[in-house]
């Protein structure tokens, strides 16, 4: 007998209703119909969708050193009442992850949880790029740059990509140059420019276009595979176009972070500080740009850069005095939900960018698809529910979407086979074994 069978769901990738049986971690069937599949626990799937759970590889756990913001175990909770279940942490926290001490300390520091999948990311940084492959070994699948590479020359460029060819992971870069943003807002200073629109004004496309055109060069040489992170501006988009057509044997990848999809910078100067977020909101034109790149291919996944802050910590009375960042984690999916009821996306696109494509960039091969074998993460939604959002399992600030009503919602969220989250009576609910009052779950 079966673990667990889940009962006449709809697919993103298939037609038709299927049935999907689970014994452990593990899926081991997947068949068309709604077969009956003898399981401890049944579940009537009927006007549902199943998608593989959400990989979100752009998250700020904040743990360790930072509690206050979030640890493990809140950013957990937050992912699974997503419809996530595989976080990526950034090394941001305190000590920063920049040595192999440091991964192995945030390793064995973090609150234990078994909502999530967790994978650290180790940051690697201009001044000291040799330890690179050191820390793949300690635990990292992949490297983000950490310091501000474009104020070193080409040999510490020529040194980073050689240590990330010899960690044989991705290495991930920002496009902020912090000495040409100075020049931007030290000219909208001294322009007049009030202080929303030279924090707005603080990067443009401009900026992440001269990143882009000195990152592909070397990814093709190198032979390194790299990721864009925060692609926000349809200059970008095109000089990636560009740049892919005049190296095509370069693996670089294109992250676009879901804040860009949905607000644009009249949200920061209406919601202030709620909006406050780094690359700044960009205009409209850019966000339309950014779906058009997620329908021509040139966008390859999505994450939140989910950035909790305490309340505190973004409400003050200066703009520039709030911490940059917000929440994501569970507002990500009900967001691409509501884009694919308004006609922007589709079942087969949320397939794909949030769950196949990071597992095949970041190297999770058990993640990312509904097949026998895989781990059996799974999500359940109903496309047709209407609700507003309330974030609940975060520490961090509520995020400028709050409130907000969508179309599309979050049911079940099962992690290796295990139900980590079931809507009760409206409310995501996490650890839910003590609702479970029959065998059967609708």
């Amino acid at each position: 007998m079966l673990d667990l069978a889940i009962l006449g769901t709809s697919l993103a990738t298939a037609k038709g209703t299927w049935s999907i049986g689970v014994k452990g971690e593990k899926i081991v069937s997947v068949v068309p119909g709604e077969v009956p599949i003898a399981a401890q626990k049944e579940i009537d799937a009927q006007g549902k969708v199943t998608l593989p759970g959400l990989i979100d590889s752009h998250v700020h756990t904040r743990d360790p050193g930072y509690p206050q913001k979030e640890d493990t175990h809140s950013a957990a909770m937050a992912a699974a009442a997503g419809g996530v279940t595989t976080i990526m942490a950034m090394p941001n926290c305190n000590p920063p992850m920049t040595t192999e001490a440091a991964i192995r300390y945030a390793m064995g520091h973090t609150v234990k949880q078994d909502y999530v999948d967790l994978c650290l990311v180790g940051g690697l940084c201009g001044a000291a790029a040799g330890w690179g492959p050191t820390a793949v070994q300690a635990g990292a699948v992949a490297l983000d740059i950490y310091d501000d590479l474009f104020a070193y020359g080409t040999k510490t460029w020529i040194s980073v990509f050689q240590a990330a060819k010899q960690a044989a992971v991705p290495v991930c870069f920002y496009l902020m140059d912090s000495a040409m943003e100075r020049l931007r807002r030290s000219r909208q200073a001294e322009a007049g420019a009030s202080e929303v629109e030279q924090i707005a004004g603080a990067t443009d496309g401009r900026t992440e276009a001269i990143s882009i055109s000195r990152i592909f060069p070397m990814a093709d040489y190198f032979q390194v595979p790299v990721v864009l992170r925060m692609v926000t501006t349809a200059r970008a988009l095109e000089t990636v176009r560009q740049m892919r057509y005049l190296y095509p044997e370069a693996r670089v990848y294109v992250e676009v972070c879901i804040p860009y999809l949905f607000l644009t910078r009249e949200a920061l100067l209406e919601r202030g500080s709620r909006a406050h977020i780094h690359p700044p909101l960009r205009s409209e034109e850019d966000a339309e740009a950014l779906w058009a790149g997620i329908s021509d291919g040139t966008v390859d996944y999505l994450a939140t850069d989910h950035a909790p802050h305490a309340e505190g910590e973004k409400d003050r009375t200066q703009l520039s005095d709030c911490a940059s960042g917000i929440v994501g984690l569970e507002t990500m999916l009900p967001l691409l939900l509501d884009a694919c009821a308004k006609g922007k996306l589709r079942m087969t696109d949320i397939h794909r960018l949030c769950c196949q494509a990071p597992a095949q960039i970041y190297g999770l091969a058990q993640k990312g698809d509904i097949r026998v074998g895989g781990d059996a993460d799974l999500v359940l939604v109903d496309p047709s529910q209407h609700w507003h959002v309330r974030s609940r399992y975060t520490r961090g600030a509520p995020g400028p979407f709050e409130n907000q009503q969508l179309q599309g919602k979050l049911c079940m969220t099962i992690h290796r086979g295990k139900i980590i989250m079931r809507d009760v009576r409206g409310i995501p609910t996490i650890g839910v074994s003590k609702y479970e009052r029959a065998e059967k779950l609708v």
